[in-house]
């Protein structure tokens, strides 16, 4: 196996893909973008970035600067502001994350809530001749629910950390 990065053109059989895109833009206000990377570390933080400069602030326990660079105290203040505006946005959007690790001829690797799944295709066919592109673009509207919107796939977390309780039925149609 050889890994590659996600060129959109790609199918899913054989490779294994990192995604390009690990840095998930919460919001953006006042000239400053807020992200998080996903996998960086436990500890809840968000990174705040203008065109200036970028800081890292710590949400648990409190929140607090980590690390600045290149930021004027006033932008600071303004960066704290924004985070306590937005904080309950900031921990649902990390605690909603989920992401393809990598996908295999068998099936594909996901990541939610710092554990490692493998969706084999023999329980999950939707994704074995998906492109890429639609396998990685995988959404957590809700902590029990994820959405592939390119493929039309909703998924109960349920049926992915015990797929025997879901069993692939077809039923012919009329």
């Amino acid at each position: 196996q050889r890994s590659v990065e996600w060129s959109g053109r790609s199918q899913v059989s054989g490779i294994v893909v990192r995604p390009i895109e690990v840095s998930p833009t919460i919001f953006r206000a006042d000239g400053f973008r807020f992200y998080f990377f996903s996998r960086e570390e436990p500890r809840m933080h968000v990174h705040a970035q203008s065109a200036d400069g970028e800081a890292k602030f710590w949400i648990e326990p409190a929140i607090e600067l980590a690390v600045s660079y290149n930021l004027r105290d006033k932008d600071l203040s303004k960066i704290r502001r924004l985070i306590e505006e937005h904080e309950d946005d900031i921990r649902a959007a990390w605690n909603r994350s989920a992401e393809v690790l990598g996908i295999t001829p068998n099936g594909l690797w996901l990541l939610l809530d710092d554990t490692e799944h493998f969706l084999a295709f023999e329980h999950f066919p939707w994704f074995r001749d998906a492109p890429v592109r639609a396998v990685l673009h995988v959404e957590r509207p809700q902590p029990h629910h994820l959405y592939w919107p390119q493929l039309d796939v909703d998924l109960h977390v349920e049926s992915i950390t015990h797929p025997e309780k879901y069993p692939l039925v077809s039923r012919p149609s009329a």
